[in-house]
């Protein structure tokens, strides 16, 4: 019989769950007589305010009454989150990433640990979409899957759209009822819930009167749709193999051709902007268009709430605006000279130098930018979240002048912020350093890490072994 979800790892001291008697060890079977499957049910089912919890402790069943508001946790931390089943995908999408990942067994080059395995994960799930805002293509939905979308309203969902054309789509997805998605979210929207979109462009594929198209067929379903991002494909050294049948293959945007893509979706942002003054553009291009073409980002009103940011949608600009908020915390001074390595992608080099002008107003602070370039995915693959632990590690090592304190971007590593894509781990990546280094998520924290240095030296492992020798 396969595990079921909801095994607690952790109870919170005198949370309703803990006055409960809820114990870790405990499994979670049932709320009200619902099974829970996985962390969508349980949050679905926990939101009442009078519970019946049926658990499982050392194999005997129990049942325990709580009483709650409707917004209290009941203080419950699972040892499987957010689910044990993952919905894998069953389509062959041209650009997918896992095609642009190395053999998962092949042995790499300079690259001892192997890939982090979850990277391998095709997932397609409606879960994953509604909890995490993991974009999915709606091809393998089973008329439970529907029953589930309208009993518990999952909204909003982020799909995958890449074109609304059927006979293009179901040549970029090849995968089952990919022709269908028109179809799809109107039944989404049938059911009252909403999805925000993404078209991923592939240069002379899905692109000129296709992207038109589909921004037009897309704008005709709000308010069902609230949101298309435009993203260019991204592709590493690993893609080249791929063949794409009948479609032409694959390259990246070129910036003439980038420059055509903005052009062409803020004809679309201005006639929204005309129909409906006070809406959002509805249509964002992603960040990579305006590093490509070194257009300017536009200002933060454009983003409204951000909705797509952990789509590159926006990303830079609210990083500015979060730096220029923060930055009045820098340091005036250091105590002694103190030298800050910023690591960084090639790709946001130019905004982060930017933050560097701000740092080196401080006396007696020096401060370099350090782009790494992309050896494992390729040149040509310009963002940090996409950076190994070993580029990152050689390129910090040939550097023979990183100062007192090394920041790095938190996206480089994964979501418990212990190893990064390559599966080297945070501890054995400070290790191998020997230069005090922090992983930070944003302005704040990197002002702060900053701000540390003008405190008193903290004694590392080093000194004080080099303290002991001297003693001697």
């Amino acid at each position: 019989m396969p595990k079921m979800y909801g095994w607690v790892r952790e109870v919170v001291p005198e949370s309703p769950a803990d006055l409960a008697g809820l114990q870790p060890g405990d499994l979670i079977r049932t709320i009200n007589g619902n099974l829970i499957r996985d962390l969508v049910d349980y949050r679905f089912y926990v939101a009442d305010e009078e519970l019946t919890l049926g658990f499982e402790r050392q194999l005997t069943h129990h049942e325990v009454r709580i009483t709650k508001s409707s917004d209290e946790n009941l203080g419950v931390l699972f040892g499987e989150e957010p689910a044990p089943f993952i919905r894998q995908c069953a389509n062959k999408c041209v650009f997918c990433f896992i095609k642009g990942l190395p053999e998962r067994f092949a042995p790499q080059p300079g690259l001892a640990h192997g890939m982090r395995s979850s990277l391998y994960i095709k997932d397609d799930d409606y879960r994953y979409s509604f909890l995490f805002g993991n974009f999915i293509t709606l091809t393998n939905l089973k008329e439970h899957d529907w029953q589930r979308l309208d009993e518990q309203k999952l909204t909003p969902l982020y799909v995958s759209v890449h074109t609304t054309d059927p006979d293009l789509r179901r040549k970029l997805v090849d995968g089952p009822r990919a022709g269908d998605i028109i179809d799809h979210i109107k039944r989404l929207g049938e059911m009252h819930i909403t999805c925000h979109t993404q078209l991923v462009l592939c240069p002379t594929i899905n692109d000129g009167e296709h992207l038109d198209q589909s921004i037009r067929e897309l704008a005709a379903l709000r308010p069902i749709v609230e949101s298309i991002s435009v993203v260019p494909v991204g592709l590493t050294k690993y893609n080249n193999m791929i063949k794409t049948g009948e479609l032409p293959p694959l390259r990246h945007y070129t910036r003439q051709e980038a420059d055509a893509i903005i052009a062409q979706v803020e004809l679309h942002q201005r006639r929204f902007a005309a129909e409906e003054p006070d809406m959002y553009p509805f249509v964002y291009l992603s960040d990579e268009w305006y590093y490509i073409t070194g257009h300017e980002f536009p200002p933060a009103q454009h983003y409204g709430s951000y909705s797509q940011i952990e789509n590159g949608v926006g990303m830079t600009r609210f990083l500015i605006e979060q730096w220029n908020r923060s930055k009045r915390r820098l340091p005036a001074a250091m105590p002694e000279t103190r030298r800050v390595t910023l690591v960084t992608s090639v790709m946001a080099y130019p905004v982060i130098e930017q933050f560097a002008a701000d740092i080196r107003q401080a006396e007696r602070l020096e401060v370099q930018v350090l782009p790494i370039v992309n050896t494992f995915f390729g040149a040509e693959v310009t963002v940090a979240g996409l950076l190994c632990g070993q580029d990152v590690l050689t390129a910090l090592q040939e550097n023979s002048n990183l100062g007192d304190l090394v920041l790095l971007p938190r996206v480089m590593l994964d979501n418990e912020g212990t190893r990064f894509l390559d599966d080297v781990t945070v501890e054995e990546f400070k290790q191998r350093l020997h230069v005090r280094a922090e992983f930070v998520r944003n302005a704040q924290e990197t002002i702060d890490a900053i701000r540390s240095l003008a405190s008193p030296v903290r004694e590392t492992a080093a000194t004080k072994v080099a303290l002991r020798i001297q003693a001697r």
